[in-house]
């Protein structure tokens, strides 16, 4: 089965601070990489996209990939399996989204490089729990 996102990611602003936001509402998504149905819970704080020059073009990409990347995600999966569910995630909205060659190739560029750049990153992998808050994330 394909990868599926039924409905828009739902965030507010973390007071104070552009760069984080909290879910508020579920966000689900299938993974055809995971098999599985997953579900981002509301109050969920993270970052968007933190990849340097794209952050925050893929903000539905960026949450799954954080929420997985979490110590207690539902499942717990390899920073690899992350990455491979953040560039899937990237290719289905991109994909909802292509116009014509060129921006359908510029956004594979940016997949290959966002996906990269999450897999050599260090330092945020199983760091925090599902549900940490924004004192702990920024702490």
């Amino acid at each position: 089965m394909k990868t599926q996102v039924p409905m828009p990611l739902k965030v507010e602003l973390i007071p104070g601070d552009s760069r984080y936001v909290c879910t508020t509402k579920e966000f689900p998504f299938r993974s055809a990489i995971l098999d599985m149905w997953c579900e981002i819970p509301v109050g969920f704080i993270f970052d968007l996209e933190s990849v340097p020059l794209l952050r925050g073009s893929n903000p539905e990409a960026g949450a799954v990939h954080d929420y997985l990347c979490r110590i207690d995600s539902r499942p717990v999966v390899t920073k690899w399996q992350a990455a491979q569910v953040y560039f899937d995630i990237q290719d289905y909205f991109d994909e909802k989204e292509s116009g014509n060659w060129i921006n359908r190739g510029w956004d594979w560029i940016c997949r290959q490089v966002k996906t990269g750049v999450v897999i050599v990153a260090p330092g945020y992998f199983h760091k925090y729990k599902v549900m940490a808050t924004y004192e702990e994330i920024v702490g």
